[in-house]
């Protein structure tokens, strides 16, 4: 092959490779720009919903209700987490001391609500800096006292502290944690929690009272999910119900009667004077309403005929053969021994000198 030869093939081998280039590039863009839409399409994020991650609720969607004797619920705040639901219940207050009495609850174990979000909730221990920091938050400036008592409620134990506010507020600060014991939680059974909190302050109010809040409130919330369990395996059949010798009664023993207990009769002490006193009352009142007499002229009579004074004390006349009058006996002497009439309680059986009441 010459020389020139080759130049020819050489160029025709740059224009075919030049083509080919041309035609690549072609399809490259044409490749990109197809994919170009989805690619926007796929970057773009869901409608903006607002409020989604905190609104208020209605009182009917609380997680957690008060006793039926209140305090009553007034609003409900929410707010939704990656791994939890928080609820700040607000309750009724009537007290002087700042601050709204609140029963918090923090739910754990759901799923987020947004897939790209980023505000998950720590799930901090029960300590106690943790609950003193709490206290000063939840109830500043009040001196708050622990208990060093062991309660427990439906769902576990408890702690609580109380404080005087202003006025005569007494307020109360519980914090309790829901959760099943360590040895039985796994990713698939028996995993969550619950975190409780309570704040309230009312006037007048007594340590029972405000301490029945903690033990009478009702968790009606729950997760949507197999394994959420924050309350533990239920506890077995006692081992004892249906034996012998483990004796069962209507109520646990204690030191209030089953019945209550009726107050005992005192025997009266009565004279037998008084016992005429009705009829002779109701003959002087008869007496003195009625119109007075006035005192009749009489003529005297013969002598020998017998005269009875009358109600008013004039003198009437009895003739002669006419059967004398009947005169009532005096009364019994006031002075006369006492008589004990027992009460219908009572029987008649006596030990000693007193009377035995059943």
């Amino acid at each position: 092959m010459t020389a020139r030869e080759c130049e020819c093939f050489m160029a025709d081998r740059q224009i075919i490779s030049g083509r080919n280039e041309k035609r690549e590039l072609r399809r490259g863009f044409g490749i990109l720009a197809a994919l170009l839409p989805l690619a926007i399409s796929s970057c773009a994020g869901q409608p903006v919903q607002m409020g989604s991650t905190v609104k208020t609720v209605t009182v009917e969607q609380a997680l957690v209700m008060p006793p039926p004797a209140g305090p009553g619920i007034v609003n409900v705040i929410e707010r939704r987490y990656d791994n939890a639901i928080e609820q700040e219940i607000h309750l009724f207050t009537s007290a002087m001391t700042p601050g709204q009495n609140m029963l918090k609850a923090q739910v754990f174990g759901t799923v987020a609500p947004f897939r790209m979000s980023s505000n998950a909730l720590t799930s901090t221990p029960v300590t106690e800096a943790g609950i003193a920091s709490e206290m000063r938050r939840a109830l500043p400036g009040i001196r708050m006292a622990r208990s060093n008592f062991y309660v427990q409620n439906s769902y576990g134990p408890f702690g609580y502290a109380f404080g005087r506010g202003a006025g005569t507020d007494l307020c109360i600060y519980g914090w309790q944690q829901v959760r099943s014991p360590t040895g039985t939680m796994s990713p698939f059974a028996n995993y969550g929690s619950i975190q409780i909190r309570l704040r309230v302050c009312e006037a007048g109010a007594t340590e029972q009272k405000l301490l029945a809040i903690m033990y009478h409130f009702t968790i009606v919330g729950a997760v949507d999910a197999g394994g959420w369990n924050p309350y533990g395996e239920p506890s077995g059949v006692s081992p004892t119900l249906g034996g012998n010798g483990a004796p069962t009664y209507p109520r646990p023993a204690s030191t209030e009667p089953m019945v209550p207990v009726i107050p005992q009769r005192q025997s009266m002490m009565m004279n037998s004077a008084p016992l005429a006193a009705p009829a002779t009352a109701v003959r002087r009142r008869a007496a003195d309403t009625a119109p007075v007499a006035q005192p009749a002229t009489t003529m005297p009579l013969a002598p020998g005929v017998p005269q009875v004074p009358g109600p008013g004390g004039s003198a009437i006349p009895v003739q002669a053969g006419s059967p004398a009058p009947l005169v009532p006996s005096p009364s019994v002497s006031p002075a006369t021994t006492n008589v004990a009439v027992p009460s219908p309680s009572c029987s008649t059986q006596k030990g000693g000198t007193n009377l035995v009441c059943r």
